[in-house]
This record gives C-alpha cells, sequence and structure tokens, in this order.
C-alpha cells in the first residue's frame, strides 16, 4: 500500500486541474473523495508503524526525526496553520446540517400549518433566518444556498485533506522533487495545451468547446486568470528548482567542456525548455495582473538576486539573465505581450469595477465582522450591498461564466 498512495498522490496533483480545475461539482467530489481516501490510508500505516514500533513515535516518545508532539504523523510545525483550517472544515459542515435542519423544520411547520390548520410554533410565519424560538442564531451559522454550501465543504475538506497528505508524503528530498516535476510539467502541459487551442482556432477547454475567453489561453481552466495563476506557482517552483541546483564550473577548460555537455545532457535543461513554453502560455492568458506580477517580481527577484547574491555562480547569473532577456524581450514580442500592454494601457478606475465591488464587501464584511454570510453565499449576499456603479455582474457572481 505504501508504494501505491505516493505515485496516486503525485497523480492526483497533476490532475488537479482537470475538469475546469473542479468548478463542475463532480470534479470537487472526485477530488476531496480520492484526497480523504489516500489520507486514510496514510494514517493506517502509520497507526500500523506505530504498533510495530511499540507505540514509540506517536505515544510521546521522542524518536528519530519525530518530535514529541507530532500526531499520526503530522509535523508539529504545521499546527499554526493546520487547526484553524481544520476549524473552518468543521464549521461548513456546522453550517450545512444546520442548514437541513431547518429547512426540514420549515417544510414541516408549512405541511401542519397548511393541512392541519394549527400552527403549532406561533401565529407568525417561520423566518428560515430564526430558530423555532425566532432567535437570529441560524442567521449567524446557516447559510443562503445549502447546495453551494455542500460544495464549499467538499472544497474545504479536500484541500485540507491535500494539505496533510503533503506534509505526511514529502518527507525526503527526493519526493519534493518528484513533486516539483509533477507541477512544472502539469503547468508545461497547461500552456502547451490552452496555446495550441487558441492558435489552431480549435477554442477547447476541457476537451470541449468554450464559449467564453475566446482567443485567450484558458488550459482546461474556465478563467484565463486561473491559468495565469496556476502558471505562476510553476514557473516559481521551476525557477527556483534550478537556481538551487546550479552547476558550478571548476577545473581546466576540458573539465568545464565535460561539465557543460553534461548540464547539457541533464533533466534541467528540458526544465528551462519548459520554463519558456510556461512564459508562452502565461503571456498568450492576456491576463494583466498574472503578466504584470510574473515579469514584475521576476525583474525585481532577479535583479536583487544578482546584486546581493554572495558567491554566485556564473550559471545562476547566465539563468537569471536569459529569463530576464529571453523570456521577457524575445518570447514576449514573438507571443503578444503588446497585447496586454494595451489592457493595462486601457485600464482605468473609470472603466473597471473591481474597485467598488471590493468597497461593497468591506461594507459586508463590516455587517457581519465574525462569521460572515455563511459559505458560498458571496454571490447571494453581495446584491444586497451592491451599488448602482457596478455593472458587471460576472465580477460576484462566477456561475455565469460559462463552461
Amino acid at each position: 500500500m505504501s508504494r501505491f498512495i505516493f505515485p496516486s498522490y503525485l497523480a492526483l496533483l497533476f490532475c488537479l486541474p482537470f475538469p475546469f480545475a473542479g468548478v463542475i461539482p463532480w470534479g470537487w467530489a472526485f477530488f476531496a473523495g480520492l484526497s480523504c481516501g489516500l489520507l486514510l490510508a496514510q494514517f493506517y500505516l502509520n497507526s500500523q508503524a506505530s504498533v510495530r514500533s511499540g507505540g514509540a513515535r506517536f505515544s510521546g516518545v521522542q524518536s528519530s526525526g519525530a518530535s514529541s508532539r507530532d500526531f499520526m504523523g503530522i509535523p508539529a510545525f504545521s499546527y499554526p496553520v493546520l487547526l484553524p483550517l481544520c476549524f473552518v472544515a468543521v464549521f461548513i459542515g456546522l453550517q450545512w446540517n444546520i442548514g437541513r435542519i431547518s429547512a426540514y423544520v420549515i417544510s414541516m411547520y408549512s405541511f401542519q400549518s397548511t393541512h392541519i390548520g394549527i400552527p403549532i410554533l406561533g401565529s407568525t410565519p417561520l423566518d428560515p433566518t430564526t430558530d423555532i424560538n425566532g432567535s437570529v442564531l441560524l442567521s449567524y451559522i446557516s447559510s443562503m444556498d445549502r447546495h453551494d454550501l455542500y460544495l464549499s465543504f467538499l472544497q474545504t475538506v479536500g484541500l485540507c485533506s491535500f494539505f496533510v497528505l503533503t506534509l505526511l508524503l514529502l518527507t525526503t528530498r527526493s519526493r519534493i522533487t518528484a513533486a516539483i516535476w509533477v507541477v512544472i510539467l502539469a503547468g508545461g502541459f497547461q500552456a502547451v495545451y490552452g496555446s495550441l487551442m487558441v492558435m489552431s482556432g480549435l477554442e477547447l477547454g476541457f476537451f470541449s468547446k468554450k464559449i467564453s475567453y475566446l482567443g485567450k489561453a484558458t488550459g482546461t481552466f474556465v478563467n484565463r486568470n486561473h491559468l495565469a495563476g496556476y502558471l505562476e506557482i510553476a514557473l516559481a517552483l521551476g525557477i527556483g528548482f534550478l537556481l538551487a541546483s546550479s552547476t558550478r564550473y571548476y577545473g581546466d577548460w576540458q573539465q568545464r567542456l565535460r561539465q557543460f555537455i553534461e548540464m547539457l545532457l541533464s533533466p534541467k535543461v528540458i526544465m528551462r525548455l519548459i520554463l519558456a513554453i510556461m512564459v508562452i502560455g502565461l503571456v498568450m492568458t492576456r491576463s494583466r495582473m498574472g503578466n504584470s506580477a510574473f515579469f514584475a517580481s521576476l525583474m525585481i527577484a532577479g535583479g536583487l538576486a544578482l546584486l546581493l547574491m554572495k558567491n554566485k555562480s556564473r550559471s545562476t547569473t547566465i539563468l537569471l539573465s536569459s529569463l530576464l532577456i529571453i523570456d521577457i524581450a524575445i518570447v514576449g514580442m514573438f507571443f503578444g505581450v503588446e497585447k496586454v500592454a494595451e489592457r493595462l494601457q486601457g485600464s482605468s478606475t473609470e472603466k473597471e469595477s473591481r474597485d467598488e465591488v471590493s468597497r461593497d464587501t468591506f461594507n459586508m464584511w463590516l455587517d457581519n465582522p465574525i462569521l460572515g454570510t455563511g459559505a458560498g453565499s458571496y454571490k447571494y449576499a453581495y446584491p444586497g450591498y451592491k451599488s448602482d456603479d457596478v455593472k458587471a455582474t460576472a465580477l460576484y457572481d462566477l456561475s455565469l461564466i460559462h463552461i
């Protein structure tokens, strides 16, 4: 079983953007179910290992590489992040169940009032946002839509399970390297697929015809900005990996030539080519903030690295310089960076409504500062706060973006 879990984890990591990055409900159900299944299998293996070792690892007796505060192999340093995430998952599950109970109570009340003629809970209709005693409890812990709440619960459980699974599995350098390669290969596939769909005119999303974002690379995502964000993550991992494994040349010219040839035949050259392909895909998304964030961070971080890094090798300098010159100047010129620049120049506060949406959302938060309006209820709660100057409905209701 142990030899099956990690390859399954890598396969799941590669397939996370499919289909449509989980926008359709069964995608999240599949992801959450597989993540929870792999996590339970890993917990079972850890418990069996604890029994075979006499409980030394998890009973509070510290063993090699394990802290006495670790639980089931989960490192203690992750608790400040993991525990709030688990609390959120439990709270959303509570919202979901209370929503089901409140809907059942309301239906029973309506049935008895209609068919029996006796309102058993008072003379006034029952408000879905109050409990049977007329309190406002459910308005704080229930959500407006049980289906969206169910999807939010699946997403939270799936992501928490995947996070814990990552902590349990990525414990060695070789496994971390394998996970980085999987993300980079997935990003390369998304960039190639999205770019080919645009250049060939097929305009397919997840192997089905796209309705929105025609002429822009989206990969298997629905939104081009989502693809741009994914490519930024993969590019950051790839650049960091190449910098961490840069080649240092030493010896006479024959040794240096041999080292250079070995570098050309190493997987690092393949990774460098994949990074260039991902930059092409990023440019072809025409995402303003995606491209701006990547190129700005690359120029700032690359420039600071060249200035401040001590004992930097020549290969590090060549890598950063090639990223700055080749990717920005050459790749950008041939694959339409000027269109991204035109979109940036055409952006203004008069034409955009995103800042107004943020303003209205802040007012909504002021009215619900602690528990919010319920998971998945933003598109239902926001129209009550929407100003007249917000015209684009898709800015707050992503369900209107067609798959």
